[in-house]
């Protein structure tokens, strides 16, 4: 019964990723046009709209609508309108570049911890590679008890997103998949390794800093197999086992871009 609703929750997702995609893919209305950042030596941070840039000279229209040049030589930093959607209140996102995500998952049956590097671009699509420590679990009985075991994983992956909406809150689909490289613990021993998959529905959230919030629903997917250590002496000898881990993550992670 347990494998059936997460198959149920699973396909929910999908539906609802499909969804998003087709009805929230246009530009949110609250963004600015041409919305640039320009870190300067002697004017401070400039938000606003740029309005013309040559070889002499820039001009961004702050939100004020006040007009401000800005000489070329002065400029530390800049986030271009092909780099960042920006919006009122200082805050943006980023449309193409280099972005580390760190992160914390946590279900009924397991805690995972992520690390990761991805590139966005074309504002839509975002590929990068991963690392994490998983730590899964599962239960068991024999005539005489029960049986808790705990596999600790050091699995490696790809991962992808689609962007469904570019707006305050950027929704995205997530796919990641990899390999478990499954380690013995106190608990196991003869641990295989095994494939991972993981799939759902994420949000980030605009901010005025390099660090943006996410949180994400996924569906996990992972397989192991070994032997369970009868710890307890209950049982004859170690006990084998086979197992796919299917565990509902909620994770809440911190994109850092340039």
């Amino acid at each position: 019964m347990n494998g059936i609703r997460q198959f149920r929750l699973c396909f929910s997702l999908v539906i609802l990723i499909v969804s998003l995609g087709i009805t929230t893919r246009a530009q949110s209305k609250h963004a600015i046009e041409n919305g640039c950042i320009v870190k300067t030596r002697y004017q401070g941070k400039i938000r606003g709209s740029l309005v013309d840039q040559n070889s002499k000279q820039w001009t961004v229209v702050d939100y004020y609508g006040d007009s401000i040049r800005i000489i070329p030589l002065d400029i530390k930093k800049v986030y271009l309108p092909d780099e960042i959607t920006l919006f009122k209140r200082k805050r943006f996102h980023y449309k193409k570049g280099g972005l580390l995500n760190h992160s914390l998952g946590l279900s009924l049956g397991g805690v995972h911890w992520n690390l990761s590097y991805s590139r966005r671009f074309a504002e839509k699509f975002e590929v990068g590679f991963g690392l994490g420590v998983h730590q899964n679990s599962f239960y068991f009985s024999t005539s005489n008890s029960r049986h808790n075991v705990t596999v600790a994983s050091f699995p490696l992956y790809i991962q992808g997103k689609y962007i469904l909406r570019t707006g305050k809150k950027l929704w995205y689909g997530k796919l990641r998949a990899g390999w478990a490289n499954n380690l013995n613990t106190w608990m196991t021993n003869d641990t295989t390794d095994g494939l991972l998959f993981e799939g759902g529905l994420g949000v980030t959230f605009k901010s005025k800093t390099r660090m943006k919030r996410y949180l994400e629903m996924t569906q996990y997917f992972s397989r192991a197999s070994g032997m369970a250590r009868d710890d307890g002496g209950t049982a004859l000898s170690d006990i084998g086992f086979k197992v796919w881990f299917v565990n509902f993550m909620v994770t809440y992670g911190i994109e850092i871009g340039r």
